[in-house]
């Protein structure tokens, strides 16, 4: 019994002592350690056995219990960010509605931009965010929207801003640490939209994907070729990861020099854990921690393998007031919208 008690006190501090090396090495900017994305992947389910272990040394001694209470007060917010915990309360009468999708160049089914047109007049989406666009291919959809700005305008290949409002000022943006001259390095652009109660800049972003596909991630049966396609997978997050870190400057460049309250959306490829979305929760609010409802998983590859993580995110200026963040699970593309519900005033 002594050992027992003697060995699960050591698990109980080599479980916390993971879980701080796992929170700063997820810290760390992944252009200079490209590991980081891995370790902000893990962090927040390290919460999961904090708690099952809490529970269980409360029946074995109260002191025992610290180590844990530390872990689940480490890993709260990050694992809050991927629960939809919230109830869903009506939207007030003056509200706006905001969507990030990324529609995977209308590729998933036949048909895909007239059935996201129809769920976009369907929901009443006021500015919609899109990702991955491909032209011409996105005109039904611009045909619901008066106001259209699309970065970059001369690429078929593009990320676009649809609003019933003004656009009074546009740009495209451009991820200059990156080489090349087309898609992902300009993946991103900004709209100064005129809403009702003031003028909002909305960001729309796309980050260099992970370049994991879907026949990366079926399991073989062969332990062989499952370790080597995991080395490859790993590979590709660790690489891919770099990119991010480089774009991540440039995002947190254009969101401080907003003159207007901001509203950051698109696709990061990433989960909202690290070093840029604990760098943007410095000057942003991510509304799905305490307003998000519904479902999990934003994108249905690794929701289907259990893995409901959230790599689509829209973040808020902190003034601007938040009712209700969902993601709508509808099969149009591999990711699902993210809606965003904002009401008057917008500032608090």
């Amino acid at each position: 019994m002594k050992k027992r008690r003697f060995l699960l006190r050591w698990f109980n501090r080599l479980l916390l002592l993971a879980t701080i090396i796992c929170g700063l090495a997820s810290l760390i900017p992944s252009d200079l350690f490209s590991g980081s994305g891995l370790f902000a992947l893990i962090f927040p389910t390290l919460v999961v056995p904090h708690i099952l272990f809490f529970i269980l040394n409360l029946r074995v001694s109260l002191r025992n219990v610290i180590p844990h209470l530390i872990g689940i007060g480490l890993t709260f917010l990050p694992a809050m960010a991927q629960l939809p915990i919230a109830k869903t309360i009506d939207a007030p009468e003056k509200s706006i509605r905001i969507a990030s999708y990324n529609v995977r160049a209308f590729y998933q089914s036949e048909n895909a931009s007239s059935k996201i047109a129809a769920w976009a007049q369907r929901q009443e989406i006021d500015v919609l965010c899109m990702q991955e666009i491909r032209k011409p291919e996105e005109r039904p959809v611009r045909q619901l929207y008066s106001n259209v700005f699309f970065a970059p305008k001369w690429s078929g290949y593009c990320v676009g801003i649809f609003s019933k409002y003004p656009i009074v000022y546009e740009e495209l943006l451009e991820f200059k640490e990156l080489p090349g001259d087309g898609y992902p390095k300009y993946s991103a652009g900004f709209a100064d939209i005129v809403l009702p109660w003031d003028t909002v800049r909305f960001i729309n972003v796309h980050l260099s994907s992970t370049g994991v596909s879907d026949g990366d991630m079926s399991v073989e049966p062969n332990a062989d070729d499952f370790l080597a396609r995991t080395k490859d997978i790993v590979g590709k997050i660790i690489q891919s990861e770099r990119a991010r870190g480089l774009q991540a400057k440039s995002i947190l460049k254009w969101v401080d020099q907003s003159p207007h309250p901001t509203i950051l959306c698109g696709d990061f490829n990433g989960v909202p854990s690290g070093n840029l979305y604990a760098r943007l929760l410095q000057k942003m609010k991510d509304p799905y921690i305490w307003n998000g409802t519904g479902k999990m998983g934003s994108f249905e590859p690794l929701k289907r393998r259990f893995l409901p993580i959230r790599i689509d995110w829209t973040l808020l200026s902190k003034g601007i007031k938040c009712t209700d963040q969902h993601l709508e699970h509808i099969d149009f593309s591999d990711h699902y919208p993210l809606v965003t519900t904002i009401n008057a005033p917008i500032l608090e």
